[in-house]
């Protein structure tokens, strides 16, 4: 099996990473979802907590197993990612054009440069050979 790419293995580790600590989210909103202060804080009954909590522990789920994806040379992985980050840059984009003052622009800018890394780091040559040969 060809030699995964450095990039490669960073964005599939970000992607397990942001999914540990979105199930780690998930858990506490529903431990705290009974909490008065909580309650109070974010004007959310105890029911809309619990259904935010469960969520947020399945798309935690479905990231982990993108980012498994992604370093076991799924293409499937491969594509839905790059797809997240094409939809990240258009909704970027009508940002910066509808306000277009600091920091919704530079945030803007920071945002579609990452974009870009990663589908680069996707679809680079080196990544072509690592997908292909998966």
């Amino acid at each position: 099996m060809q030699n995964r790419p450095g990039v490669i293995t960073l964005i599939g580790w970000l992607l397990i990473i942001g999914a540990a600590f979105g199930a780690v989210a998930g858990i506490v909103i529903i431990a705290f979802q009974n909490t008065d202060s909580v309650l109070e804080a974010t004007g959310a009954t105890s029911s809309e907590l619990l259904i935010a909590g469960i969520l947020s522990l399945a798309i935690a789920a479905i990231q982990g197993l993108i980012g498994l994806g992604i370093l076991a040379g799924s293409r499937i992985s491969r594509g839905i990612v790059a797809f997240v980050q094409v939809l990240h840059v258009m909704g970027v984009a009508y940002l910066m054009f509808t306000h277009h003052t600091g920091a919704f622009l530079y945030q803007g800018l920071m945002t579609v440069a990452i974009a870009l890394f990663v589908l680069w780091a996707l679809f680079n040559d080196k990544a072509d050979e690592y997908y292909n040969a998966a």
